[in-house]
């Protein structure tokens, strides 16, 4: 499954190819744009209740369909997709009864994903029509696909002797991501203020020599205002791989596709469920939509 999912044309998304004696934390520039609480309190409720998803799914489909657009203006083929590396905290029960409660800290895991929005109509999408809730159904199924959580691909990539040069011949993700939560404000812990300074002010101090991880670093993050949520998108690069214009056009295609998600949801009443949502059935998608259409129609004419 991990070369099914890597083993496919990744094209170039910068100017070269990443260099580690080059490309290290010195050089790294940093953008950052805000989405309305409107946008975001919607992001974070109707949106994946509609879908049936989580905010990652939601933001990796903006993010998708933001870079595929991007990819095809500079007359890039995207219809593979992209390559992304997935980071998180770790912390998921393998199995029912496994409790969790008792450790402590973080345990970082990362793995990379294919993003393919498909033939999507990407004008559509910013407007919030019907090819929105068709591209966030197909992501949420190709991150559902992906083994075990994401929990063993490290210990294929780097333990195992027989699977670690497989997988190291083959194409490294050119986008890192990870959603940082919410961070509240005002009257709440100093931990989560000093938290949220540090997601506004740029995600730390990295060494100034240390090689970045991947070409373009993309992030999410929440401030609980009083006034309610707001999204936070950030992307950071070495200087020499992007134009910066490049960046901010990246960065304001996320945000406005995530808008047309939004809009999606709230003008035309989107959503409905994709097969992963019933496991133990094989039905495609299109079975799907059509079982609940025809059950819309009953309702309707009751």
């Amino acid at each position: 499954n991990w070369i099914r999912i890597l083993d496919t044309p990744d094209p170039l998304l910068t100017t070269r190819p990443i260099d580690p004696t080059q490309d290290v934390g010195a050089t790294t520039r940093r953008l950052s744009v805000t989405v309305p609480i409107d946008v975001t309190t919607a992001l974070l409720t109707t949106v994946p209740t509609a879908f049936h998803a989580g905010i990652d799914d939601v933001l990796l489909t903006g993010l998708a369909t933001a870079v595929t657009e991007w990819r095809r203006r500079q007359g890039q083929d995207g219809g593979g997709g992209l390559l992304v590396v997935l980071e998180g905290h770790g912390r998921i029960p393998l199995a029912e009864g496994v409790e969790l409660s008792r450790t402590v800290g973080w345990f970082t895991n990362s793995y990379p994903v294919r993003l393919d929005p498909g033939a999507v109509n990407f004008t559509e999408v910013r407007a919030g029509g019907p090819a929105a809730g068709r591209a966030i159904k197909r992501i949420k199924e190709l991150l559902r696909a992906v083994p075990g959580d994401g929990l063993g691909y490290g210990l294929l990539r780097y333990l195992n002797p027989d699977t670690a040069p497989q997988l190291a011949n083959l194409p490294t993700p050119q986008i890192g991501f990870n959603y940082l939560g919410r961070f509240a404000s005002g009257g709440a812990g100093e931990a989560d203020q000093r938290m949220w300074q540090t997601v506004a002010q740029g995600l730390g101090d990295t060494d100034a020599q240390l090689p970045v991880m991947h070409p373009l670093e993309v992030t999410g993050a929440v401030h609980d205002l009083a006034e309610g949520p707001q999204l936070m998108l950030v992307m950071s690069w070495p200087a020499d791989l992007f134009a910066e214009s490049d960046v901010q056009a990246l960065l304001d295609g996320w945000a406005a596709m995530l808008t047309g998600l939004a809009t999606h949801t709230a003008d035309s009443g989107g959503g409905g469920y994709t097969p992963s949502d019933f496991p133990l059935m094989e039905l495609s998608q299109d079975e799907l939509d059509e079982f609940e259409a025809a059950a819309k129609q009953i309702e309707e004419g009751a």
